[in-house]
């Protein structure tokens, strides 16, 4: 192992003979770009997390889901916000982030996990946010459900379920819906 000096107040050690390379070698030792990342995720108070299914007989593309989640997510912003939405903070409009994962030995199928971020104080609905939280699963799973999907062939049947609870707790959450990214193969995406 060897030191090298990228600024005057950080050595950090570097192993060149390792077949691991880090992208950021800022990190402190013990410290991954998956526990950064699922800390900081894990500082946002997510309302809904959200599971796409897997089924067999219900196929969906990755994009055609990332499409899904895009469309509902404006429609959300539209009606619950206002349609001036984009010009607002991420912090003051609905947005999602989607996690994909291949399935264990039990579930062989392909599957996604969703945090949702609801921005409580500009939601027109007014009530707790229990109560919001309930009004706004309640309008994605419509929303999910009155979309019918059509595939590459024109063809058009029911799209896979989905399965919403209220994230209760955020880290929980947060770690559970990252635990297969890999610092190289990070499979996320966001809904703005």
């Amino acid at each position: 192992m060897k030191r090298i000096s990228t600024n005057q107040n950080n050595n950090l050690t570097v192993d060149n003979a390792s077949s691991v390379v880090f992208r950021n070698r800022f990190l402190s030792d013990g410290q991954t770009e998956k526990q950064m990342f699922q800390r900081w995720l894990s500082t946002f108070d997510f309302g809904l997390f959200i599971t796409v299914e897997p089924t067999p007989y219900l196929p969906m593309k990755d994009d055609d889901i990332r499409q899904r989640i895009r469309t509902i997510d404006h429609r959300l912003n539209k009606e619950l916000i206002s349609c001036d939405y984009p010009k607002f903070k991420n912090q003051d409009r609905f947005w999602l982030i989607g996690f994909f994962e291949d399935g264990q030995k039990k579930c062989s199928h392909r599957h996604a996990h969703l945090l949702h971020y609801l921005p409580h104080q500009q939601m027109k609905i007014r009530g707790s946010k229990n109560f919001q939280k309930e009004m706004v699963k309640n309008k994605f799973r419509f929303l999910w459900d009155s979309t019918r999907y059509v595939d590459y062939l024109g063809k058009s049947r029911t799209v896979c379920p989905i399965h919403i609870e209220i994230a209760e707790n955020n880290v929980a959450v947060s770690i559970y819906s990252s635990k297969n990214m890999i610092p190289d193969d990070t499979e996320y995406f966001f809904s703005y």
